[in-house]
C-alpha cells in the first residue's frame, strides 16, 4: 500500500510539473514575490588577519515592483575561528590574553532593492540595508584562576557576539521557464566591538541560488 501511495504522489508531482513551468513562464519579474534557496561563501579575516572563506547556506524572500522592492534573507556560515580578550580584567596589562573559540555565524539581512533597466529575462539589481549577525557558539578557553576571570570572559562573549551593521547588495537574476537563477555579492561592515572583528572592516559574501515566483505582490481584488 505504501508503494502504491508513493507512486500516486510521484505521478501527481510529474503531472503538475508542466503546469508549474507554464506558470513560471507567464509570470514576469516585476510585481512578484520570490522564495529562494542559496549557497556560497563568506569571506572574513581570521586572528592572523588573513582572509578565510567559510561555506554558507540560506533562504531568501524578494518582493519586486516596477523599479524597487524589498529583500529579506536568513543564512548560516560554517567555520571554526578564534578571538582573544584579556585574561584578567583587574590586571589587563600583565595577565596576557585569553582565547575565545568561535563556531559558525548566523545572519538575518534586510534591504531596500532597486532594479535598473527593463529586460525580458535578465534583471540586475542592487540594494542597501542592514545585517544582523550572531556567532553561533563562542567558548572562552581555560584555565580560570577565579570566578572573576570566568565571569569577565562570559560577559565579553555576551556583549560582543551579536552585531547590527550596514549592508550592500549587487546582483542579477536570470529567468527560466521553471525558476530563476541568481548570483549576488553582499558587503557588510565588521564593527570593532564585534567578537569576529579581526582588523578588517568589511566582510563579503558571494552567493548563488534559485528563486521561485510564488505569485503577484499586488492585491488585485
Amino acid at each position: 500500500m505504501r508503494t502504491i501511495r508513493a507512486l500516486r504522489i510521484a505521478a501527481v508531482i510529474v503531472a503538475a510539473l508542466p503546469t508549474i513551468a507554464a506558470a513560471q513562464r507567464g509570470r514576469q519579474f516585476k510585481d512578484s514575490w520570490f522564495w529562494g534557496v542559496k549557497a556560497g561563501g563568506l569571506t572574513f579575516a581570521d586572528s592572523g588577519q588573513s582572509d578565510r572563506v567559510a561555506p554558507l547556506a540560506g533562504v531568501d524572500w524578494l518582493i519586486t515592483r516596477s523599479k524597487g522592492g524589498l529583500y529579506v534573507s536568513g543564512g548560516q556560515a560554517f567555520f571554526n575561528a578564534k578571538a582573544v580578550t584579556f585574561r584578567d580584567p583587574n590586571f589587563p596589562v600583565d595577565s596576557g590574553f585569553r582565547e575565545i573559540r568561535l563556531k559558525n555565524l548566523r545572519r538575518l539581512d534586510f534591504a531596500v532593492m532597486g532594479f535598473p533597466g527593463d529586460f525580458l529575462r535578465f534583471h540586475p539589481y542592487f540594494g542597501a540595508g542592514f545585517s544582523l549577525s550572531a556567532v553561533g557558539d563562542a567558548v572562552a578557553a581555560g584555565p580560570f584562576a577565579n570566578q572573576t576571570q570566568l565571569s569577565f570572559a562570559q560577559q565579553v562573549i555576551q556583549q560582543q557576539k551579536v552585531q547590527f551593521a550596514p549592508l550592500g547588495i549587487l546582483g542579477g537574476q536570470w529567468r527560466f521557464n521553471w525558476a530563476s537563477v541568481f548570483g549576488q555579492v553582499t558587503f557588510s561592515s565588521a564593527q570593532k566591538n564585534f567578537i569576529l572583528y579581526n582588523g578588517r572592516p568589511l566582510n563579503t559574501t558571494l552567493e548563488f541560488g534559485l528563486r521561485y515566483n510564488a505569485g503577484t505582490s499586488i492585491d488585485r481584488s
